[in-house]
């Protein structure tokens, strides 16, 4: 009787001993969530904030696991929040779509991807966005519409962060055609593009393109004073002018950063068949900032305006000149 209650004793302290081993396990994951890693690393504290102030950090506190995608304070810096005084200035509701977008469904280790660019993943509310994995130099390289990730594959205990060299702007605009009317600064291409008819087989077409649009003052330099001087010229000019804009295919700016030689240079091939020259812009050795094109007969390279416009259909590039074929 003696040995029946030694081991009933016995067995009970082994099985208090586990629940309390479980117990401490649960604490620790629970204390490592992505929301107390997050705001554990003080290089993200507007993003941390960010999550307070939209109350995202709440949903990183679930089992998850998520994604995130976490830009750095020189990234919402740059992106003109100064501190956390503007993030907390901000709309919530802006602010909750912008850091929505941010938030992936999902353990997403972008480094076991393809080797490719522009792979297609969605956000835990179902907007995309686009993945590069790739080899540049001896280095592997991932960017996120662009962006470059500048550290990946952060572990918590409901998911893995990846921290980002700027903030993404979630796509508000469902076609190019929107993305085109949206800015003022391109009225000329726009109306161009409607008075050839072109607006409905690229602008909102299903088929995915890059279009380098020239600013309205880009168009007066070249000649069109006004809306009415493209209203009045012939449509098959204005169609041969836009196509020679415009590529089959979604690139952003760090995709020819990425796909480029050590020459600097590349060719980019257009819809109608010609060719612009793409030449990277250096901002150090082996390093660059952006790019310039130029068409076959411009003088001197177009300069980006805005860049990596994301549509549903593809990406918008403002430039400073009108592309030329010939002198």
């Amino acid at each position: 009787m003696q040995r029946i209650y030694f081991y009933i004793t016995a067995l009970a302290l082994a099985l208090t001993a586990c629940k309390k081993d479980s117990s401490s396990g649960n604490s620790l994951a629970a204390g490592n969530r992505l929301t107390y890693v997050i705001g554990d690393n003080g290089n993200l504290s507007l993003f941390t904030a960010a999550l307070s102030y939209t109350h995202l950090g709440d949903t990183l506190l679930k089992p998850g696991p998520y994604t995130v995608l976490v830009p750095n304070d020189n990234a919402f810096n740059a992106s003109g929040y100064a501190n956390v005084v503007a993030v907390e200035g901000t709309s919530s509701a802006l602010m909750d779509q912008i850091i929505s977008y941010h938030i992936l469904g999902g353990t997403y280790y972008l480094n076991e991807l393809p080797f490719s660019f522009n792979q297609e993943i969605s956000t835990l509310h179902g907007d995309k966005m686009y993945v590069t994995h790739w080899v540049k130099a001896g280095d592997t390289i991932l960017t996120i519409n662009g962006t470059p990730v500048i550290a990946y594959n952060l572990p918590a205990s409901n998911g893995v962060i990846q921290v980002l060299s700027a903030v993404l702007n979630p796509p508000i605009y469902k076609n190019i055609h929107e993305a085109l009317s949206g800015d003022t600064a391109l009225t000329f291409f726009n109306e161009a593009m409607n008075h050839t008819g072109l607006t409905d087989t690229i602008a909102e077409g299903s088929a995915v393109y890059t279009v380098f649009a020239p600013t309205n003052s880009a168009f007066r330099a070249l000649g069109f004073m006004s809306t009415d001087s493209i209203l009045a010229t012939d449509p098959a000019i204005l169609s041969a002018i836009i196509k020679y804009h415009v590529l089959s295919d979604r690139r952003f700016i760090y995709d020819y950063i990425l796909s480029t030689d050590a020459s600097g240079v590349s060719g980019q091939t257009m819809i109608d068949g010609s060719s612009a020259t793409v030449t990277l812009i250096s901002s150090g050795p082996g390093t660059y900032s952006g790019i310039t094109i130029q068409g076959a007969g411009n003088t001197s390279a177009s300069n980006l305006v805005r860049s990596n416009i994301l549509a549903g259909n593809g990406v918008v590039h403002t430039i400073d000149q009108v592309l030329k074929q010939t002198f």
